[in-house]
């Protein structure tokens, strides 16, 4: 101990001698970022001093092999700040001894108030890199690491316009892109008794744009197949080519040949890992496959910049034959009595008939693997029917296919999931039996309710109140990582004031939580039972590459922040009333990418509405809340009734949002209508066209936007970009997200406005027909 304090005080003359000694050498360029502030607590007698604030907490000096400030109140949050709320970019680093594991202590970065600050904190065995904006807290990445109450740890967080980098003991452990906080002060975290010492602020460099993509992964190996999963294993790329942390992981598998031409259409797996350091080893078992099939393998890695690594070298390796018992069934009773002695590796086979009874064929506790879920399949697609007032019930299980069933019951849910998970309902036809009222045709909900998978269905005919599919959850959180895709949803309606969405994901109630639910490669063809065909009221969801057909309402982010909804397709016929696109509330979102032509609707059933809230960050959790730094960027509209509307309903105008590289055009109204004058909102290389009795519809500079024809030509049906467009390179702005276009194909390094990013190449994604989805598709 006296070691230690002998060498942390002599360090001051240290430091002095080799000031001397530099005076002493020739002067050589700067190479080190400014200090900004730096204390080792030395001085004080007590705490907050100096140039710390701190509104709670009982703050002390203490010492701890040197003097260190010690929070030492239980119950709540304490902070203590120091420095310039004008701070932006910098590296912050302070070390930190926590009082307990399971007790939240760390650093706070751009501080602007109580409510808005980054922070990192060590807590239960994890380093976590976490966000409070506008008062709701989100973890943005974490990782494991145990901390011991014995050791002071050096944290450090090094952040820099929307890059936020965590470290621990000079080892990076956890990173995000955020655009959510600007700017703030420095601060010391503590939830209980913590210390602190040797707080560092330097600025950071000027950073310049990062074009270097990750290094492509040369390894990917396929091995371990068993009969429905197979092993992956590869080495970590970089962040910048071979060095440094990627941000996320894309693997993709298929039955055919993966290249980088056909990628994005390969199905994703589940559960990728996040990217570890570059050079390290990482494996994933991919679940969920065929037995005595050949599937292939690639994966493509993205940094934090959103600059796309080359496609891996692509493995392959053949599924195994099922090695589970095959039980063959015709009667209910022999169902119920399948499914009760089912273990792992189990596939029932359900003979064609009808399968009727009063209560639910029930599934409780059930739990199969990766590699041996328990199967309910018919042996002939469709013709195995669930009829009479029986359903499926599945509570606290996984791992469980249910492959090409018919259900025609009434009066319950088709397909009742609770708290389970890795569940699979494929290949099934849901066109119940209606008795006037309300129903859900498949429920997810429950407490530890996630990464469920609901594909190649199709839903029909529902003309009773409730939704095809309803993600719920526990009482707090709402379903994670569930994955809807390759589905036929069609012909709901009438339309309904509420309650007859084709999907809603959360409810008013858990919307503050985040579902990471992914919709995509759907199609939804007349779905006109609600004004909203799919609505989002949880965070942190995607609706991608889907593509909606004459369908009343629009696909609406209701409650919830940070949902992203890109590559879709909004297609009307022109006549029919009420069609619509995308309709937000709550913060974080983006909308870009998307193609929406011949849509009818306006106000609620705008093409683009940016609307107004009724609340602003707080309220009640079903109030429509003020829009914030939404981003509708690269979107196409043509010759629809209505283009971007913002601030049609309620009081509150949308704040700091942009509306950038946009092409419209259209013959009716103002293309761009600002109901409600928006707070500090961004225009920039927008492309707007009026014709007929159309306007602009705001004042706007030639930087804002561009009066011209967008010069389209006809591809396929769609309003694509000619040759002498004036869209081509015309993008304004730097939005890193953006990385392709429409139809799948890459960006240029200046981006051309609209959807559509011209190129002779071959589309990848195109608005999807019914052959695309559904039982019967690829």
């Amino acid at each position: 101990m006296l070691q230690t304090i002998f060498r942390r005080k002599k360090r001051l003359s240290l430091t002095l001698c080799f000031a001397l000694l530099l005076t002493l050498l020739p002067a050589a360029p700067a190479a080190l970022a400014a200090n900004l502030f730096s204390d080792d607590f030395e001085s004080y007698s007590g705490f907050p001093s100096g140039s710390w604030l701190s509104g709670n907490g009982s703050w002390s000096i203490v010492t701890d092999g040197t003097k260190a400030a010690r929070q030492s109140s239980t119950g709540n949050t304490f902070i203590a700040t120091a420095g310039e709320a004008s701070w932006t970019d910098y590296t912050y680093s302070a070390k930190v001894k926590v009082g307990a594991t399971n007790v939240r202590n760390g650093i706070v970065g751009r501080y602007a108030d109580s409510n808005n600050y980054y922070f990192l904190i060590l807590y239960n065995g994890n380093v976590l890199l976490n966000k409070k904006e506008s008062g709701s807290t989100s973890t943005l990445q974490q990782t494991a690491f145990t901390a011991d109450t014995s050791t002071f740890y050096e944290l450090k967080l090094e952040i820099s316009g929307t890059s936020v980098k965590g470290y621990v003991d000079g080892v990076l452990k956890v990173q995000a892109t955020d655009s959510g906080l600007t700017a703030g002060k420095a601060g010391l975290y503590a939830n209980g008794v913590a210390s602190f010492d040797d707080v560092l602020v330097t600025a950071s460099a000027p950073a310049s744009a990062d074009a270097t993509a990750p290094s492509a992964v040369s390894n990917l190996a396929a091995s371990s197949p068993a009969s429905s999963s197979v092993t992956l294993s590869w080495t970590a790329s970089g962040d910048d080519g071979a060095s440094g942390m990627a941000a996320s992981n894309d693997i993709r598998y298929s039955t055919s040949v993966i290249t980088s031409s056909n990628f994005s259409s390969a199905a994703q797996a589940a559960g990728e890992p996040a990217p570890a350091a570059a050079g390290t080893s990482q494996s994933m078992t991919v679940g969920g496959l065929n037995p005595s099939t050949t599937y292939y393998f690639a994966m493509k890695t993205t940094d934090e910049a959103g600059n796309v690594s080359t496609i891996s070298n692509v493995a392959s390796a053949a599924t195994s034959v099922s090695s589970g018992s095959v039980v063959n069934v015709s009667t209910p009773g022999e169902l119920d009595s399948a499914l009760s002695s089912a273990v792992p590796g189990t596939t029932i086979i359900l003979a064609d008939g009808t399968y009727k009874k009063s209560g639910s064929f029930a599934i409780s506790g059930k739990n199969g693997t990766i590699a041996s879920p328990i199967t309910i399949k018919a042996a002939n697609r469709g013709q195995a029917v669930i009829s009479g007032s029986a359903n499926i019930t599945m509570t606290k299980s996984a791992y469980i296919v249910i492959d090409g069933l018919k259900f025609t019951n009434t009066g319950n849910s088709a397909i009742k999931l609770t708290s389970s998970n890795h569940i699979r309902i494929t290949r099934s036809h849901f066109r119940l039996t209606e008795n006037g009222s309300s129903l859900r045709w498949l429920y997810i909900g429950g407490e530890n309710s996630h990464h469920n998978r609901i594909d190649h269905n199709l839903f029909e005919e529902k003309h009773d109140l409730g939704n095809f599919i309803t993600f719920d959850g526990s009482d707090t959180q709402v379903s994670q990582y569930d994955v809807v895709e390759y589905n036929h949803f069609r012909n709901i309606g009438p339309r309904a004031t509420n309650e007859m969405e084709a999907i809603r994901v959360g409810w008013s109630n858990i919307s503050m939580s985040d579902g990471y639910i992914t919709l995509q490669y759907n199609l939804f063809e007349d779905c006109d039972g609600d004004p909203e065909i799919v609505s989002f009221k949880s965070g942190k969801n995607i609706f991608r590459y889907n593509t909606v057909r004459n369908s009343q309402g629009v696909v609406s982010s209701r409650h919830g922040n940070g949902n992203s909804f890109y590559g879709n397709f909004f297609l009307g016929d022109g006549s029919k009333s009420d069609l619509g696109g995308i309709r937000i509330y709550g913060q974080d979102h983006k909308v870009y990418n998307n193609y929406f032509e011949g849509l009818t609707g306006s106000g609620y059933d705008a093409t683009i509405a940016v609307d107004g809230g009724d609340v602003d960050t707080s309220g009640a959790l079903n109030s429509h809340f003020r829009v914030y730094r939404a981003e509708i960027v690269n979107n196409t509209l043509v010759n629809n009734a209505t283009g971007i509307e913002i601030g049609k309903n309620y009081s509150l105008a949308p704040k700091d949002s942009k509306i950038a590289n946009n092409v419209i055009k259209g013959s009716s109204r103002k293309l761009i209508n600002e109901f409600k004058t928006p707070d500090n909102m961004l225009y920039e290389g927008n492309i707007v066209y009026p014709s007929g009795s159309a306007t602009v519809g705001i004042d706007a500079s030639a930087s804002q936007v561009v009066v011209a024809d967008p010069l389209f030509t006809t591809v396929n049906g769609l309003q694509k970009l000619s040759a002498s467009s004036p869209a081509i390179n015309a993008s304004a702005g730097s939005y890193t997200y953006v990385r392709d276009d429409m139809d799948g194909q890459p960006r240029s390094d200046v981006n051309d406005a609209g959807a559509d990013e011209y190129s002779a190449a071959s589309s990848l994604n195109a608005p999807l027909v019914s052959d695309d989805v559904g039982i019967d598709a690829p």
